[in-house]
This record gives structure tokens, C-alpha cells and sequence, in this order.
């Protein structure tokens, strides 16, 4: 049964890529942002790394990417934020809620101790916690999508308790909404 399930995953993360993959290169040529657009999405930027400094702030590609480290949002094996961590959260649903053109993707990681199966619990789990904390601050639920990687993608050795820390993280990727680009005027 865990091995069907492994299975389907995979089945279903290679689809899920391909299709990233394609409407990826796709928005490259179609979906440019307009100067005004750009301009919006470099100022969340700005104020993003202004307000956060605890935090990683890029800005890349019309993306805005923010990185909260785990150590500060969780406990190790849980998915509850952090009480003490909620007023950066609301930091950044305040700057969401400035720019309400803006779409944001939350993305869960762990380190690879543990099963993989608890993993990718544990990584859409905190995902989804630091979506509900952006709702609570009146975010709204249409704009925020989620994703758990589990311990794909891992931004230090596993080897070690302090690259563990670095690979148990969630991260916010800011879009300009592309949505109502289309419309007839």
C-alpha cells in the first residue's frame, strides 16, 4: 500500500512538472509584466526585505522569493507556527494585502530524517500553516496557493544538525497575478 502510494505520488509530482515546465516556458514569451506591474512587484520587494531582515529576499524574473528559516517557525516534527513567530507572518500579509495583485505560493521543506512519508506531511503541513496565518490577517484564500516538497530540494547538507536546520523551511514566492491581464477592455 505505501509502495502504491509512493507510486502515485510520483506519477503525479512528474505531471505536475511537466505541466509547471510547460506553462512555465509559455509565460516567458506570452506574460510579460508592463513597467507599471514591474514596478509594483519591486517595490513588495523592497518593502519585503525592509520589514523582514530575518528573512531571504530575492527578486528575480518578476518573482519575488522569501525565505523564513524553520528554526525560528517551528519545532522540529510539528506543522503549529511558532506563536512568537505569528507577527512576521503578518508582517508579510500586510505587505500581500498593499499589493493585492500579487499571488503567493507557500512551499513546505524538511531535512530527510524520518520517514519520507512523515516528511511530506510535515512540509504541506507547515505550508498550510503559514497560509492560515496569512488568512487570519485577512489575506485572501484565492491569492495563496501550497505545495509540500517533503525534504526535495535541499539548500544545505543533511549531514549535519545545522544544514538539517537550513532544509526544514517554508517559502513564499511572490507572482504578479496574471489573471485579468486578458480581459477585453
Amino acid at each position: 500500500m505505501v509502495l502504491l502510494k509512493r507510486v502515485l505520488v510520483l506519477i503525479f509530482s512528474l505531471f505536475f512538472i511537466a505541466g509547471t515546465v510547460a506553462t512555465t516556458s509559455s509565460c516567458k514569451s506570452k506574460k510579460t509584466l508592463t513597467k507599471a506591474q514591474r514596478s509594483n512587484m519591486k517595490a513588495a520587494y523592497e518593502e519585503l526585505k525592509r520589514e523582514l531582515p530575518e528573512a531571504q529576499v530575492t527578486y528575480e524574473d518578476d518573482k519575488v522569493k522569501l525565505v523564513l528559516p524553520e528554526a525560528l517557525l517551528f519545532e522540529v516534527n510539528s506543522t503549529q507556527v511558532n506563536p512568537t513567530y505569528l507577527p512576521t507572518l503578518v508582517k508579510i500579509a500586510k505587505v500581500l494585502n498593499k499589493y493585492p495583485e500579487t499571488s503567493c505560493l507557500i512551499t513546505g521543506y524538511t531535512d530527510t530524517s524520518g520517514s519520507l512519508e512523515l516528511n511530506e506531511k510535515l512540509s504541506w503541513g507547515r505550508a498550510e500553516s503559514a497560509k492560515t496565518a496569512l488568512l487570519n490577517s485577512e489575506v485572501k484564500n484565492k491569492r495563496i496557493f501550497t505545495w509540500g516538497f517533503g525534504p526535495k530540494n535541499p539548500v544545505a547538507t543533511n549531514e549535519t544538525v545545522e544544514g538539517r536546520k537550513q532544509n526544514r523551511r517554508v517559502e513564499f514566492v511572490f507572482l504578479y497575478n496574471y489573471q485579468g491581464q486578458n480581459k477585453p477592455q
